[in-house]
């Protein structure tokens, strides 16, 4: 359904995509897993001819394939509504209407041309799905639990994840053969997430996607697509995420082994070589000078034999320590979050006494009464649009409880990662940004920068350029440089990938401070939380 051939790409004079070359079939689920910044999203770009590669191929078995493409960033205009949103993502009837009309004309002109003909049955094929979606799209919603809301509701009223939810209707509506989704498991809840693991294993057709949440690939998928982001070309591994593990674990071994095999063998022929190049030294008064020549002979042809057995050891060490050399397995860097000196804060950290919040006057959340207290991290969960959100901002003084008291400890310093990611924040680069927050010189913020995967010239990558993944991380340094003592997080894990993630739980293990997240991928919550609140039918539940 979908063939990639040597695909490279490349930025000014930093490589993204070198030689990508695979294929994906019918009923496969393949789920591209790299780092952020290997080049997933420009991936994607490439596939949908939103940027053009610098060299390759890409092709689409057949060539009129129906597909559809969620990207990464769900910035939706929040003047249109639900109905406008869903319209949008497929041409009108009128428009297929006039491609049917010229295509039968050419019919006319090339009858036995059997590209039109194939082009002809697929526009009037999506001229039916369009007639039928226009006819009758509130299952839909209900299908995708929108169902609250009506055609004409501004998008601008919908959660993260009931926007996410919006897209993957769009994408079930569009009856495409093949899915091209950038990370769409992002802001879902576990109901949500229940769902599309069900869709994609019952999917006919072919899915191609980034996600970063471990147990949904190791449930949906059928072979991974690793993204170096060192050699920049992809690996594929058959099989879910647990199987890419163990293959990794096996490869890596192996890798060592060779190495340690190699470095073994050179050290020992170099203290053969320097063995034989020291026994065929002649000094003056050996027998070689006695005057005797056939022991002279006879030496010196001894002498031929061992420089000749040296020589063919040095080629060999040569050909080991060049051609043949084995390079030292790689220790990919991973994230190291250091949250610097947060600040003493007393042990009541936060407490919420009777409290109702939400728009408006219209509670989501009522009979709230609940505490934390000095080093505790708590993960709040429930469903997509439920007011985890609104929870978050009543909390950080962005909104005001609609009844109830909000009390803060003593000496609280919130910092706070919102869901949508607001690039306005940062400087024109990583650097700048830190040193503003900081009284770090540049060689510390440099360092600092490093322990989240800013490299060298990455300091100084616009911050327009920079992937969610790298933003996601940009805002993570930027909050732990400030020394917060209480984290408030919506959603903080968005756009990391897989090491990032467990790197940022093994800190916030380590964080002496306080933790209220929104989080949705269960690894991470069974890694950090030490206790749970659940929102659920508007009330929230402890445990």
């Amino acid at each position: 359904m979908l063939l990639l051939e040597d695909i490279h790409k490349r930025f000014g004079d930093r490589i993204i995509l070198k030689n990508v070359s695979f294929h994906i079939q019918p009923g496969e689920r393949a789920a591209i897993l790299g780092g952020n910044g290997s080049g997933k999203s420009t991936l994607f770009k490439i596939i949908i001819g939103e940027e053009m590669a610098d060299q390759g191929k890409i092709r689409f078995f057949p060539s009129d394939l129906n597909w559809f493409y969620m990207p990464q960033n769900r910035d939706l205009s929040d003047s249109d509504t639900i109905d406008d949103f869903l319209l949008n993502q497929h041409e009108s009837i009128e428009t297929l209407q006039r491609k049917l009309e010229l295509l039968s004309m050419k019919m006319e002109e090339m009858p036995d041309n059997p590209d039109l003909h194939i082009s002809y049955d697929a526009v009037l094929m999506e001229l039916s799905r369009a007639s039928t979606r226009q006819k009758n799209p509130e299952p839909l919603l209900d299908l995708f639990g929108l169902s609250r809301f009506n055609l004409q509701t501004p998008i601008q009223l919908l959660s993260g994840g009931q926007r996410t939810r919006l897209f993957l209707a769009a994408a079930y509506q569009s009856q495409a053969r093949l899915l091209l989704l950038d990370e769409p498991t992002n802001d879902l809840d576990e109901q949500m997430l229940s769902w599309l693991e069900k869709y994609f294993c019952s999917f006919s057709g072919a899915i191609l996607y980034v996600s970063h949440d471990r147990a949904f690939i190791n449930q949906t998928a059928t072979k991974i697509l690793e993204l170096d982001a060192i050699n920049h070309t992809i690996k594929e591994y058959m099989g879910n995420y647990e199987d890419w593990l163990a293959k990794k674990k096996f490869e890596r071994e192996s890798e060592l082994a060779a190495w340690n095999r190699q470095q073994t063998e050179i050290s020992q022929l170099k203290d053969a070589a320097l063995r034989i190049r020291s026994s065929t030294k002649m000094h003056r008064g050996g027998k070689t000078d006695s005057g005797d020549k056939l022991a002279a002979g006879f030496f010196m042809n001894r002498s031929r034999k061992t420089i000749k057995r040296a020589v063919q050891i040095e080629n060999r060490l040569n050909q080991l320590m060049t051609e043949d050399k084995k390079e030292k397995p790689v220790q990919r860097w991973k994230m190291k979050i250091d949250f610097l000196n947060p600040g003493y804060s007393g042990d009541m950290v936060l407490s919420l006494q009777n409290m109702s919040v939400g728009y408006d006057g219209v509670p989501l959340i009522s009979d709230i009464n609940l505490d934390l207290t000095r080093g505790q991290t708590c993960v709040l969960i429930g469903p997509n649009g439920c007011g985890k959100t609104t929870l978050l901002k009543t909390i950080t003084g962005e909104l005001q409880p609609i009844s109830g008291i909000l009390k803060l400890g003593v000496n609280m310093r919130i910092g706070k990662i919102a869901q949508i990611l607001d690039r306005s924040l940062f400087q024109s680069n990583a650097l700048e940004s830190i040193q503003k927050l900081s009284k770090l010189n540049e060689t510390e913020v440099r360092r600092f920068l490093s322990y989240y995967l800013f490299f060298g010239d990455d300091v100084y990558i616009p911050s327009e350029r920079l992937s969610n993944g790298q933003c996601a991380r940009l805002a993570l340094a930027s909050f732990a440089v400030q020394g917060k003592n209480f984290l408030v997080m919506d959603e903080p894990l968005n756009h990391l990938d897989i090491e990032s993630r467990e790197q940022f739980g093994e800190a916030l293990l380590q964080f002496q401070g306080t933790v209220l997240a929104v989080v949705h991928d269960r690894y991470f919550s069974d890694q950090v939380a030490d206790i749970i609140w659940e929102i659920k039918d508007h009330k929230i539940l402890v445990s």
